[in-house]
């Protein structure tokens, strides 16, 4: 289960809950912490002030989970802001967060999968901090599988097309350069035959979009696609 942040009124918690903080780039944040038995739904950061909640994913829901049911908290934020401690505001009453230092091991391979697929559906807001926080999911992303029904994505003369009617708000790719993210700006839709769009693409981070590119990802505002490649 993952989401994007949205707003509601602020409610106090008030019995802090330990939590394990992963500095992943300076200003990026992923905040690992036990979830009580209601399974609260974060919705935004209450406080302090200036720490953004980007994206967030539950993990360890199966009965057999070793460590119980997690939360993964996808943060931007100043790291002096997180010394204090994080009020979540949540569909259900808020939770005051102790946030402790962590190594990046500190995330199960699960954990990762779940945050990979909640970072790709986290909206243009969030282009950023998939590339600050992609070294803890870039094997997790890799492995995602590709539908026989999959989009292709093209390369021609003048840049990416894609196929279908589906316009992306971004695109994340891997090419002999690595991997990289472009934000959509513009999509020309055509047609002939079959429906497709030729994309104006702006860089974000990474690689440039350039060349056919081995793996590919559309962006949505609330989910993603994995892409098949083809020459034009």
């Amino acid at each position: 289960m993952s989401g994007a942040a949205v707003s509601r009124p602020m409610r106090e918690e008030t019995a802090p809950v330990s939590g394990q903080l992963v500095e992943a780039a300076p200003g990026a944040y992923l905040l690992r912490f036990p979830l009580p038995p209601s399974l609260p739904i974060p919705l935004h950061v209450a406080s302090p002030e200036g720490v953004r909640l980007v994206t967030w994913a539950l993990a360890g829901l199966d009965a057999d989970a070793a460590d119980g049911p997690v939360c993964l908290l996808a943060l931007e934020a100043d790291g002096a802001a997180l010394r204090g401690g994080v009020s979540v505001a949540t569909h259900f009453r808020d939770l005051a967060l102790r946030p402790e230092p962590a190594p990046a091991d500190a995330l199960s391979a699960a954990e990762r999968a779940l945050l990979a697929r909640a970072l790709l559906s986290a909206g243009t807001s969030g282009l950023g901090t998939l590339g600050a926080l992609f070294g803890l999911v870039e094997r997790s992303v890799a492995a995602l599988p590709v539908a026989d029904d999959a989009p292709d994505l093209a390369d021609e003369a003048g840049g990416w097309s894609l196929g279908g009617t589906a316009i992306p708000l971004g695109l994340l790719f891997r090419t002999g350069a690595g991997w990289g993210c472009a934000r959509v700006t513009r999509s020309a839709l055509r047609f002939a035959g079959h429906p497709r769009q030729h994309l104006t693409l702006e860089p974000v981070w990474g690689a440039a979009p350039a060349g056919l590119p081995e793996r590919s990802f559309a962006l949505y505002a609330h989910g993603f696609t994995a892409l098949t490649t083809r020459t034009s």
